[in-house]
């Protein structure tokens, strides 16, 4: 199934953001276009009915069910018809735990990084786990809309609750998911390498080398944890990069490519085809009288 990358920006000083989505695919076309994203993602339908898909699998869902998307597998959700079906959107980086703490903190990440086979991603509201989990939520968003001092640490520790409830409700730390976690741990050296170089000239030896790992194992653990290659993931951020400089400046589109680090421009067209369904002249084009980059869309 065809699938694309939504680009929603977080603050990169604190990397968490809520919202309020109205899903607007129904499952009267079929299953929904899938998508993936480069953040982590809690989901609660508030009112409706529908299903959510995860590669192949699906999952119907009513208001009260809880989803858990990370930032590898592609999904996403179509409404029954004529359902009025919202959501509530939870979003943050990985960073927002992880910067700056010990490995243990990294445990709490174990909801978005263990086997579908668990189960982690669909949470009926009627399950034990659905029942704990949805006032915490709904604290979560009073406190993400909220102005009262110390607000961020709030955030942080009302999502380590939450995180933490849910491995103990899957009981995760006693599956042997942990493990799991080393690959990406051992990767994140490389991927904040990656992240800041991104758009100009880079290798797979050097990314490799700021977790000192050999090329071979680095481009394996990469596609194992990362669910693509090296170079697949540096032209994924080239990609949004060039996308954003044609979106918010008056740059030519071809100086747009180079400076988002592409040496091959064809390659980029490529790809913003079969992403856009449209040129990047016409995409532009489209944009005109809308200040409005970012995406009203989960």
């Amino acid at each position: 199934m065809e699938s694309f990358f939504w680009d929603y920006r977080l603050n990169a000083e604190f990397p968490f953001s809520v919202l309020d989505y109205t899903v607007t695919d129904s499952l009267a076309g079929g299953a929904p276009r899938l998508h993936w994203h480069n953040y982590y993602e809690l989901g609660v339908c508030m009112a409706g009915e529908g299903a959510f898909y995860f590669e192949d699998r699906r999952y119907d869902y009513r208001a009260g069910d809880i989803f858990l998307a990370n930032d590898m597998e592609h999904h996403g959700a179509a409404r029954a018809a004529g359902s009025d079906t919202r959501f509530r959107f939870f979003l943050f980086l990985p960073g927002l735990l992880l910067d700056g703490a010990g490995e243990r903190e990294a445990e709490y990440l174990l909801p978005f990084r263990c086997d579908p086979a668990h189960c982690c991603t669909h949470i009926p509201a009627n399950s034990d786990a659905g029942k704990a989990l949805r006032p915490l939520l709904d604290a979560l968003w009073e406190d993400a809309l909220s102005c009262r001092s110390g607000r961020q640490r709030l955030i942080r520790a009302r999502l380590r609750l939450i995180l933490a409830e849910l491995c103990s409700r899957m009981e995760l730390d006693e599956q042997g998911t942990g493990a799991g976690l080393s690959g990406y741990l051992r990767l994140r050296p490389a991927l904040a390498y990656i992240d800041a170089r991104f758009t100009r000239r880079l290798t797979q030896k050097e990314a490799a080398a700021q977790s000192y790992l050999s090329e071979s194992r680095f481009r394996h653990l990469f596609r194992q944890e990362m669910h693509m290659s090296f170079q697949e993931y540096v032209s994924n951020l080239r990609y949004l990069e060039a996308r954003r400089l044609i979106a918010s400046t008056a740059m030519p589109i071809a100086a747009a490519v180079r400076e988002a680090g592409f040496s091959n421009p064809y390659y980029f067209y490529k790809m913003f085809r079969q992403a856009e369904g449209v040129t990047p002249r016409e995409w532009r084009a489209s944009l005109s009288g809308s200040s409005k980059e970012q995406p009203d869309k989960i």
